[in-house]
């Protein structure tokens, strides 16, 4: 395993740019519900009880992370208290991406995996990814790496192992931790 111990730290801080939807330097339920909303129908859900339950996950991720971030309870998390609650996870990391992200990281899967046989399509991946607003080949690189096979496609479980890696890992070599183009 090669450690980058400041990849997760960069990861992490990338991650809060992205949901920082309308660009102020902190996040907001707004912008959550922004970024839900961009999520749902870039996966052509809106509207759909699929959904209003992805959105529903979204706004219980916001809850949880504003309890564990939000210090001053004024509805604003800053960059450092966002890399500061993701980073320290309450203590296990790991547990506390899979209360929350792992649901919707599952959820997008299943929502990517538009003919529902266990494997997203690179065109669908790169429609996800160009919601956030990263060039197309971060997307494409990003799905790449997650290709392990190279057949075109990725299983809806590769993608939410990618996204624990995104979240959670040091090592460059995990194909998740250059999703979203830190390297």
């Amino acid at each position: 395993m090669n450690v980058v111990p400041d990849l997760h730290d960069r990861n992490i801080r990338a991650v809060f740019d992205l949901l920082d939807a309308d660009g102020d330097g902190v996040i907001t339920a707004a912008d959550v519900s922004a970024m839900a909303v961009r999520f749902c129908d870039a996966l052509a859900i809106t509207g759909t009880e699929k959904g209003t339950q992805f959105a529903a996950l979204w706004a219980s991720w916001w809850e949880q992370v504003a309890a564990d971030a939000d210090a001053d309870g004024d509805g604003r998390i800053s960059r450092e208290e966002f890399a500061a609650a993701l980073l320290s996870g309450r203590g296990d990391p790991a547990a506390y991406f899979r209360e929350q992200l792992g649901r919707m990281a599952a959820a997008e899967a299943e929502a990517l995996d538009k003919d529902g046989d266990g494997y997203i399509e690179q065109a669908d991946y790169a429609a996800l990814f160009a919601v956030l607003g990263l060039p197309a080949e971060i997307g494409l690189a990003g799905f790449s790496r997650l290709d392990a096979d190279h057949d075109g496609k990725i299983s809806t479980g590769e993608f939410a192992a990618g996204i624990a890696d995104l979240f959670l890992s040091h090592d460059p070599a995990d194909p998740g931790t250059a999703m979203i183009g830190q390297t």
